[in-house]
């Protein structure tokens, strides 16, 4: 499997793992299929980097506890759960960026890689917050209804793009600081990686010498055509 199609499957079952936690079936099996889609994206990934046979190990192995917890414990008690999530969608942008640190130039691979992680910034505050909600015990909403796992996936997506419908609004300090968090670094990812990975698509990093000549990734001129 090439980059190009390995990071569009991670694109795929990301988008279904967003899908599943908006508009999927009852909370159990949204959570149980929603782990297992965003385990698989973390585990194809992994496939052909660098990652170490413990490494995809660990992660396979934390997915597995997460489905196994998600069926036994209440979803009151599903914090854990939230965090083993969380802490395996870490594990994608770290092997993204590790991966393309090695590249030479700024390919179609690099914009499916930045695409990814911001998918994945999205789905990790939708789980810090329900593990806050959950951990405190206190309505994460305003509004003061228990919010579902799809409510919280919809106001982080809704967040992170700084739409702000105003159907669910953070009803306290920590939430709010979440919530601001969440929009700075949308918005910061996209004004800077996601527009300097596009704008420079097809150019060398700063310190490659293309065959053909050209300009490096920040726009200065290529060595070979000052040779």
């Amino acid at each position: 499997m090439s980059d190009t199609q390995r990071y569009g499957t991670v694109i795929v079952l990301l988008a279904a793992s967003i899908a599943v936690s908006i508009i999927g079936p009852p909370d159990t099996w949204r959570s149980l299929l929603n782990t297992t889609l965003q385990g698989a994206a973390v585990l194809v990934a992994l496939t052909g980097s660098s990652a170490g046979r413990a490494i995809r190990i660990a992660v396979f192995a934390t997915v597995a506890g997460s489905l196994l917890l998600t069926a036994v414990l209440s979803p009151s008690l599903r914090i854990v759960t939230n965090v083993l999530d969380a802490v395996v969608l870490v594990v994608l942008p770290l092997t993204i960026v590790a991966r393309f640190r090695r590249d030479l130039y700024v390919s179609v691979q690099s914009v499916l890689g930045a695409v990814c992680i911001y998918l994945v910034i999205g789905m990790f505050f939708a789980n810090l917050d329900l593990a806050l909600s959950r951990l405190t015990g206190r309505p994460f909403f305003a509004e003061g209804a228990p919010a579902t796992n799809s409510e919280y996936m919809y106001f982080s997506f809704v967040t992170l793009a700084t739409v702000g419908y105003g159907d669910l609004t953070p009803g306290n300090g920590v939430a709010r600081a979440l919530a601001v968090a969440e929009a700075m670094t949308g918005q910061l990812y996209l004004v800077t990686v996601i527009s300097l990975v596009v704008s420079n698509l097809g150019r060398s990093r700063r310190g490659a010498a293309p065959s053909g000549g050209g300009r490096d990734v920040l726009g200065g001129d290529d060595p070979a055509d000052q040779a």
